[in-house]
């Protein structure tokens, strides 16, 4: 009766363990989709006195460009473009100045951390440093 009895337990616990974790893989599957989208927020401010070029590439963890486009913006102006809606990973921004200066950043893991991130683009007067990206949180 003893060994009829551990056996009957030894299945209880194997069941249970199984539906637990059946019940925790769907229920994370489930939290990872709510989050699939997110959006990645940039602008761009010319401090400078004279008129310039900014390109604005996203790449991917697997080097593929998501996103490209060109600024042409004027003295004292602060551009803030529609934010760009991704698929989650970590994200590469390449930003090169009248098509002479690049310079990267990169984003943390997206979207979880992204909703909060906002990198400001400066073309700056000061020579030795005319690009800075500042990463900002919110």
């Amino acid at each position: 009766m003893n060994e009829k009895f551990a056996y009957t337990f030894i299945a209880i616990c194997v069941l249970a363990s199984i539906a637990f974790f059946i019940v925790f893989s769907l229920s994370d599957q489930t939290d990872t989709t709510k989050n699939e989208n997110g959006t990645l927020r940039y602008f761009i401010r010319n401090s400078d006195n004279t008129a310039h070029s900014v390109t604005v590439e996203i790449l991917d963890s697997q080097n593929i460009s998501r996103f490209n486009k060109t600024y042409n913006i004027s003295p004292n102006e602060t551009l803030k473009p529609t934010p760009i809606s991704l698929k989650k990973d970590t994200y590469l921004y390449e930003i090169t100045l009248d098509n002479n200066i690049t310079k990267r950043q990169i984003t943390g893991e997206y979207p979880e951390d992204l909703d909060l991130e906002l990198l400001i683009i400066e073309v700056n007067k000061n020579p030795k440093e005319p690009l800075i990206l500042h990463h900002a949180i919110e």
